[in-house]
């Protein structure tokens, strides 16, 4: 079995094109994944923005396991979703966010990609939230 047959059992099992995503067998290298968030507490929208970097002259399918934690209480007010970034850059919004909150981005190790923030700086606050309070194991760890 080769991983053309495997992806393409894949895809016929759900329903799906992977053709996108067979460009990681091609491309050499780590892809990079780049995100930045915004909150608007006046629309409650939370927006959350993805653009990758790789080897690769088209964009790779990336999944990226996402949730969403509230600052203060630390629950879930988004549960983990899967995004499929799919373009070069991508802007994901989920509306009714109460409160301003923490993105877990990458749940469960989704993608074997490089994350970092747009301004390439750590949030030590941030990280020190998820390692307290973060669902997801995954990320309580890397954080």
């Amino acid at each position: 079995v080769t991983c053309d047959d495997f992806r393409a059992a894949m895809a016929d099992a759900n329903g799906v094109d992977l053709e996108q995503f067979a460009l990681w067998y091609s491309t050499p290298g780590t892809p990079t994944v780049t995100w930045s968030a915004g909150y608007d507490p006046d629309a409650d929208v939370y927006k959350l923005t993805l653009s990758q970097s790789s080897n690769s002259d088209e964009p790779l399918h990336i999944p990226i396991s996402f949730g969403l934690l509230d600052k203060e209480t630390g629950e879930e007010v988004v549960p983990t979703t899967v995004l499929e970034l799919k373009e070069n850059t991508q802007t994901f919004e989920f509306s009714d966010v109460q409160a301003d909150a923490v993105p877990s981005i990458l749940r469960d190790f989704s993608a074997p990609v490089k994350l970092v923030s747009k301004s390439g700086e750590d949030d030590e606050e941030m990280l020190a939230f998820l390692a307290a309070r973060d669902t997801d194991g995954f990320n309580k760890w890397e954080a």
